[in-house]
């Protein structure tokens, strides 16, 4: 059993492009359609030295296997059990997401760890001030009625600020006469002083909270950062992807293996960006889908990764391409993926005259052929220290936009030569140079020259 809790992100809507453009069927080119990788840095909180009460750090084997069992749940999707209105089945074998564990940091801080606990209300007016206490009757009189109030609130109660009745307390009972609330305790009171104040205890619920990011990780905005975590709830495991940066996994160490990878796929999901599918995010998602942690199925309940269903190997194509259009086009979501890691084994080659519609992440050299023309009319972030190479009697056209580094860094250079196995000599005539062409605003920027 666990639990899954979101926040709505909520995105600035811009001209990115259709998202159907981002969608990586499984016969689109990975240069134009990549494999996005997101970073992560694990962070594992710990309760205590002596009472860690999570995950231990050092367990590789299960961490290991976790990013393994939420990457093939986004590599080997399955396709949907739960179709739309229209009957249509929309489905993409392979998402083209995958998520790299780079660093793993182990925190000692029971404050941090605990995401679920119950604390002493100290809100609206709470705690309240007692007027008087009857040793014979064990009881504590308050002015107002708080009947209503203190019964819905739980079975235990805390005294405060007395000289010697503090402490927990729970009610044998609890009633109003006139303008006076008066409690009668099953624990014995100590003293008839007055002095103090009593409240309840209410549940925190620190789960979806921004504080582990940004003590722990100084609100780093390079990865995403994920928390395993506890709580002194008895709550089974649960977790919130709140943001793009962070998410929170408590209890892990409580939970099936591999109950524990499906709630950080659909947890990761969140930060992606992607809604509960109860109500659908897009028009090829199913009207409704029943939710409980239930058996999918034709009928009500879908196989989908942001479901709460026991299948969870679905994601649909327009969940899919948002999410490429999203880490395609946003400048700072793309700080968070290892797209701007150069790797010369994806360079991108063009060998037939092509126009690219939509934002693109390169992470190797990009070459047009001799006599070949790539005109650009969305984004196209290369990785550091990247070439384009443009080979005899080519054109980059750039049209209205730019091609950038993202990551904070410089891409290469603009390379005129030959061909690419010829690089490092020019043609031979500077009438047959490569050629870029700007137009409406289009240019080069953060590059090394």
């Amino acid at each position: 059993m666990l639990i899954a809790f979101f926040q709505l992100l909520s995105f600035t809507p811009q001209d990115y492009g259709a998202i159907e453009n981002y969608i990586p069927y499984e016969f689109s080119s990975y240069s134009t359609h990549p494999v996005l990788t997101l970073k992560t840095i694990l962070h594992v909180v710990y309760r205590t030295k002596n009472d860690p009460r999570n995950i231990m750090a050092d367990n590789m084997d299960f961490i290991n296997q976790q990013y393994q069992w939420v990457n093939n749940s986004y590599k080997n999707l399955k396709p949907p059990t739960l179709l739309p209105e229209n009957k249509v089945i929309h489905y993409v074998p392979d998402s083209r997401i995958r998520f790299r564990l780079d660093t793993i940091l182990i925190h000692y801080d029971s404050i941090a760890w605990d995401r679920i606990y119950y604390g002493i209300a100290m809100n609206g007016s709470f705690p309240l001030k007692i007027d008087s206490i009857n040793l014979e009757k064990n009881e504590v009189k308050l002015i107002g009625r708080w009947e209503s109030v203190l019964n819905s609130r739980g079975d235990s109660l805390s005294i405060g600020g007395s000289n010697k009745n503090n402490g927990v307390y729970h009610p044998l009972s609890i009633y109003s006469r006139e303008n006076n609330t008066y409690i009668v305790m099953k624990e014995p009171l100590k003293s008839k002083d007055s002095s103090g104040h009593i409240t309840y205890f209410r549940k925190i619920d620190k789960n979806c909270w921004k504080d582990n990011w940004e003590k722990l990780a100084g609100s780093d905005k390079n990865a995403i950062h994920i928390f395993y975590t506890g709580a002194t709830s008895s709550q089974p495991a649960f977790g919130c992807g709140p943001s793009p940066y962070f998410l929170n996994l408590s209890k892990l160490n409580l939970n099936g293996d591999y109950a524990s990878a499906s709630l950080t796929a659909h947890e990761l999901g969140h930060c992606l960006g992607l809604r509960h599918t109860n109500y659908p995010q897009f028009n090829d998602l199913p009207a409704r889908d029943k939710f409980g942690f239930i058996p999918c199925d034709s009928t009500t309940t879908s196989n989908n990764i942001m479901g709460y269903n026991k299948c969870r190997n679905y994601l649909s194509p327009k969940q899919i391409g948002f999410i490429h259009q999203k880490y395609s086009n946003d400048t700072a979501l793309i700080r968070t993926t290892a797209n701007g890691e150069f790797n010369p084994l994806n360079n991108v080659k063009i060998k037939w005259n092509k126009t690219w519609n939509k934002a693109t992440v390169i992470s190797g050299h990009l070459i047009i052929k001799p006599g070949r023309t790539l005109t650009i009319k969305k984004m196209v972030s290369m990785a550091k220290g990247a070439n384009i190479y443009l080979c005899r009697k080519s054109k980059l056209i750039v049209d209205g936009t730019v091609i950038t580094n993202n990551h904070g860094e410089k891409w290469g250079t603009i390379v005129l030569c030959k061909s690419y196995r010829k690089k490092n000599r020019k043609p031979y005539r500077k009438i047959i140079y490569g050629k870029i062409i700007y137009k409406n605003g289009g240019a080069l920027k953060n590059h090394t020259n």
